[in-house]
This record gives C-alpha cells, structure tokens and sequence, in this order.
C-alpha cells in the first residue's frame, strides 16, 4: 500500500441490502487507487452484512465497520462513518451503486483546493451507457438552486464535509441540503466532471431506502429550511421534488419551465412516465448502441 500519497476515506451506509452491499463493496477495494480507507455502517442488525464484513475484513485491513442495533436512518449512518473516518479527502457510495475501478483516480487526478468540491457522472444500471464525453463545468450556489447538479456523491477535503454533515432531521433531499451548506460555507464553488465515475442503479423494482411518502415530506422541509433562496421559485422547487420521486410532470407545470434549462428535462420525464414509456427506454438504447459502435466503443 503506498503511504505517499494521501489517505481517501469511503463511507458506505447499509440498510438490510447484504447483496447490494457486497457488490458495492467490492467496487471500492477494487479501485485502482489503493491508499483508501472504507467505512461501513449498517443502519439496523442484517446478519448476513455483518458475516459479509467480517469475512472481507479478515482479508483486507482497510475495511472498517459498525452498526445502529436499530434503524436510526441513513444520515446517521453517514454521519457516523463521517466521524470515524481519518483520510485526507473523503467521498460516500451508497449500498445499491457501484464505483467504477478508476474513480477514486480520476479523483485524485482532477482536485484543486479552488473548489469546495468536486463530482462525477453516471452511468445507470438497466440502460445501455451512453459513450459520448459531455463537458466538465462549474456549479455555484445559484447553479445548485435550480436543481441538484451534483448528484448523490462529492469527492471533498475531510475537513470540509466535517464541518457540516448530513442533517438527520430531513426525512430526504439530505444530500443536496448538505452540497448546499458546503458551497455557503466555504463560499467556493464546484467542479462536475464529464468522466462518468459510478454505476447508479435506477431499476423501479429496486428496494428503496427512502419511500415516495418520506421523499415529499423531505421535500417540504427542504423548503421551509431554505425558504429565503426559493421565493418565488416555488415552480423549480416542484419540480425538483416531483422529479427526484420519479412522479409525472403535470403539463401545467412543463409550460413553466419553457426558456430554461430544465425544460427539456421535464420533457422526458414528461414522455418517460406516459404510456410510451417502454418505447422510449428502447429507442434510447437502441440509438445509443449505433452511436456506441460508430464510434467503436460498443
């Protein structure tokens, strides 16, 4: 293991999900970058996790792990492995995604303390990877209000997700809440890379942590904690809730957004839960294919 290069800590929150856990796992003692440190904490008593971490612990020291004897939810969960953790940059992978074997690298490659943060694409589980590289860009504070750019993962300095955790009130939006707090407290912004670093799993059978009724109520406090930033923006904010529960896009509502950025987002969640969704799925896939192999990546 080489100790000249800095230390990353990864934490990994696990609900119940053995299965889940140990594909995700194995992604992080996969990476190519080997100077890591992974912090598992299981929200609630699974067995069959425990008996998967402490197999794996046994054949790898760099593998750490705890657990709440009773569900305390995922935030706590994060926030616990936040507190244990002792790197020099951290970043959090959630029980059900995968890393793919050079993101801590690409990482590592691409930090610059300019930045409060910085963050990867993905590709999805269940769809086929679309090759063509977009761009890197810069997300600001009043990038972020508009919809949560990030994502569910930020490669950050310790110091700095420490000094402002994951707040365990919220029933969801617990993620982009923090990247928010992040950006007003170092009054930097942040970096998106093009590099499409995990494999998020998107499946609508998937078991879910946060259920349609927590994610609406996370929703609404999100707005009452961050009420001053959204006035008169309660149409964004709809939005965002409506499309992070995977819920239709009212017509109404699609017509408010003509003019900016999102519209054409709204258009095919608008067309993704319509009847023709099946048609749509496979059409992408289709055309993605022949892109793929004109280029000669398929």
């Amino acid at each position: 293991m080489s100790n000249n290069r800095p230390l990353v800590s990864v934490y990994i929150p696990s609900h119940y999900r053995p299965n889940d856990l140990s594909r995700s796992l194995s992604s992080v003692l996969d990476q190519t970058y080997i100077n890591i440190e992974v912090i598992v904490v299981l929200d609630g008593l699974c067995e069959k996790s425990i008996s998967l971490l402490e197999s794996v612990s046994k054949e790898d020291c760099r593998l750490i792990y705890t657990f709440n004897e009773k569900p305390l939810g995922a935030c706590n969960a994060r926030n616990r492995a936040i507190s244990l953790a002792k790197g020099d940059f951290i970043t959090g992978l959630d029980d059900d995604d995968v890393m793919k074997p050079d993101c801590l690298e690409v990482y590592m490659a691409n930090w610059s303390d300019d930045f409060s943060f910085i963050c990867g694409s993905y590709d999805y589980i269940g769809e086929v990877a679309n090759n063509l590289a977009g761009k890197s860009f810069i997300i600001t504070e009043n990038d972020l209000i508009k919809m949560n750019y990030v994502g569910n993962q930020v490669f950050t300095r310790i110091e700095t997700l420490k000094a402002v955790m994951f707040d365990e009130a919220l029933n969801a939006w617990q993620d982009y809440d923090c990247w928010l707090r992040i950006l007003r407290t170092t009054c930097k912004s942040s970096l998106k890379l093009s590099d499409k670093l995990y494999f998020v799993d998107v499946a609508p059978n998937r078991e879910s942590i946060t259920t349609r009724s927590n994610a609406s109520k996370g929703a609404i406090q999100f707005l009452q904690k961050h009420a001053s930033i959204y006035e008169g923006k309660f149409h964004i904010w709809l939005f965002n809730d409506l499309a992070n529960r995977r819920q239709p896009i009212p017509f109404w509502l699609l017509l408010s957004l003509l003019g900016t950025s999102m519209f054409y987002r709204g258009l095919y969640l608008s067309l993704k839960h319509s009847c023709f969704y099946n048609f749509i799925i496979n059409c992408r896939n289709f055309f993605t294919s022949i892109v793929n192999t004109f280029r000669g990546q398929s």
